[in-house]
């Protein structure tokens, strides 16, 4: 196997779709996690971004770029956003609609224009990197019990994210200083890329062991709150029980006589 661009072009493909369907599924069977809808329908527009990105080695058309760049943008902000409805925080659509709308005008134009790779990479970094950097402060600073080991794997996977966001711009920027040859070659074989993905598959695992781990740890509270509950009242029927038994029942204790009427008149 070649581990060139195409590769692992391919490869995020599937694993995107691999995420995005058990991510599906998951939502299905905790409805009441949303952040397992948003995910999926970031790993689907993932999917798609990489599919369009592998179509465009055959179909040399600018249009694939624009749709992989709206659709990789797109599906970082859901990403980000399921992350913080994963921890209770309300999410505004229209703020992510906004910023895709405002990145599909600037960077259309971009390629409309035919603009040099340098203003093109900067863009692509100043989109990309907050949402980025922002899932990662997300997970770093919301410190969950029990939850140790799967928000050490997202946090790795969203550092090799965020720092993923500016490997064109570092690309453009080597090519441009003639330094290429240190991270290898993009267009055949570069670890560059494998990094990426390897930051790809840690972020995209990660978040759904995180969210699963959550609903087992809040289910146990929730099982611990409710055994709680049920023995506070258990203990409360018998104190009941055993007060009215002292006072109705003891030895001793003379029970009102029921008045009967007596026959004939008085």
């Amino acid at each position: 196997m070649k581990f060139d661009v195409a590769t692992f072009t391919s490869l995020s493909l599937i694993m995107f779709l691999c995420c995005a369907l058990i991510a599906t599924v998951l939502s299905r069977m905790f409805a009441q996690v949303s952040a397992f809808r948003f995910w999926a329908t970031g790993f689907y527009l993932l999917a798609a971004a990489s599919a369009c990105f592998a179509l465009h080695r055959i179909w040399r058309t600018d249009l694939l770029l624009f749709a992989t760049a709206a659709l990789a943008l797109q599906s970082r902000i859901l990403i980000w956003a399921g992350t913080r409805e994963l921890f209770g925080v309300a999410v505004s659509w229209r703020r992510g609609l906004v910023v895709t709308g405002v990145f599909c005008v600037v960077y259309g134009s971009a390629l409309f224009f035919e603009m040099a790779m340098l203003p093109r990479a900067v863009l692509l970094a100043l989109f990309f990197v907050p949402y980025r950097a922002a899932t990662l402060y997300e997970i770093c600073r919301r410190r969950r019990p029990h939850v140790g080991l799967a928000r050490s794997v997202v946090a790795i996977g969203a550092a090799i994210a965020t720092l993923g966001a500016i490997v064109p711009l570092t690309l453009v920027l080597l090519d441009r200083a003639n330094l290429s040859l240190l991270l290898g070659n993009p267009r055949t074989t570069s670890a560059v890329y494998a990094v990426v993905f390897a930051g790809d598959v840690l972020l995209a695992s990660g978040l759904i062991v995180l969210a699963f781990k959550l609903v087992i740890v809040e289910r146990d509270m929730l099982a611990t709150l409710d055994r709680t509950a049920s023995e506070r009242l258990a203990m409360s029927r018998q104190t009941r029980a055993g007060s009215h038994l002292t006072h109705g029942d003891s030895p001793g204790y003379d029970k009102p006589a029921q008045r009967v009427s007596l026959p004939g008149m008085i």
